[in-house]
């Protein structure tokens, strides 16, 4: 499976998870050291933070991709000269 699949489904497995959360958690707040905030917006939050760092492990692997890419051109075209 390619990782633009794969990082399509993660996308909409993150969409699934926070519409459910929002569907099903209350915005009632929640006090907890001095902080007021919901439940709902904490799940959010935290769902938020799994899809940023799906989103750079994404880009990682795209860009060592490139690189792997370029470093075989640049040994197929030194190989050509030779």
């Amino acid at each position: 499976m390619s990782i633009n699949r794969k990082f399509a489904l993660a996308v909409a497995a993150y969409v699934v998870l926070g519409l459910l959360a929002w569907q099903t958690l209350s915005s009632e707040p929640i006090r907890m050291f001095d902080l007021e905030f919901s439940l709902r917006t904490a799940t959010l939050f935290i769902v938020g933070l799994f899809a940023l760092r799906t989103l750079l492990y994404f880009w990682r692997v795209r860009i060592d991709d490139a690189r792997a890419e370029e470093a075989q051109g640049k040994r197929a075209s030194a190989a050509e000269q030779q």
